[in-house]
Parts: structure tokens; sequence; C-alpha cells
């Protein structure tokens, strides 16, 4: 296969890889969200298999374009279409996995606090209206009675 060829040929399943690492990281979006967690083992073994196999490509495409650190003329797959493509959907994966390690993080946190609640550990950031065994802590700014009979 003759250089633009391949090179072409590199860009187009760079392309396509890109674009399912974009929808598995909406199927992982969907199952953070949702609380589909038995489907993220799945996801992240097929988002890094997704990854390794862009990076053979990178390799490959980089090995066609020239020798590391030789300097070069802009060449063929630099700026065509396929090229700006596919800086639009790195920088797009790239923001989605961003966003999805947010949302982790989030529920991390969440889960965290809904753990020291569970185990008495206090919150030092936060005002604390109930004691270790449910009942109302006098004096608290937010504990005042309901109705008086």
């Amino acid at each position: 296969m003759a250089q633009p060829d391949r090179l072409d040929q590199l860009l187009l399943e760079q392309q396509l890889l890109l674009e399912q690492v974009g929808q598995i990281l909406q199927s992982e979006l969907d199952a953070l969200v949702g609380g589909g967690i038995d489907q993220l083992p799945d996801l992240a073994e097929r988002k890094a298999s997704l990854c390794a196999e862009l990076e053979r490509l990178e390799q490959a495409r980089i090995g066609l374009l020239g020798a590391p650190g030789q300097v070069r003329q802009a060449g063929p797959g630099d700026d065509t279409e396929r090229a700006r493509k596919i800086r639009e959907l790195a920088r797009a994966v790239a923001q989605a996995n961003q966003r999805n390690g947010l949302v982790v993080s989030a529920l991390l946190r969440n889960t965290q606090g809904a753990l020291d609640i569970l185990r008495g550990i206090p919150n030092p950031g936060g005002a604390t209206v109930y004691g270790p065994y449910g009942q109302a802590l006098a004096g608290h700014p937010s504990s005042k009675p309901l109705a008086s009979a």
C-alpha cells in the first residue's frame, strides 16, 4: 500500500476508534448516573483496549510521517478534513472522560459522606443536627420544635 493510502487508512481507523470511545464514555456516564455499576468493569476494559489500539495507530502514523525529532514540512494527513475531524473527536473524548471522572469523584464523596454518617464520624465542616442515637441535638440552630401542645 502506498504511503498516502496507508496514512489515509490509519486516519480512518483512528476516527472510527475515537467514535467508539465516545460511545463507550456516554454508556459509562449513563451507567454512573443510572446506578448501573455492574456495567462499569466491562466498559472500562473496552475503553482501555480501544485506547491501546489508538496508541498503536498513532505510533504507526508518526512512523509514516518521519522519524521522531526530525523536522519536516507539513505533509499529507496534517490538514485534511479527516485529520481535523480526528482532532475534534479527540478533544470531545478527552472532555467526556474528564466529565466522567468528575462524576465518579462526586459519587465517591457522596458515598464516603454516607458511610461517615453511618459510622458516626463527625463531619468537621458540616453542622450536626442529630446525635449518634438519632436524638436532636439541643442548641443547634436548625433544631426547633415543629409544634407545641
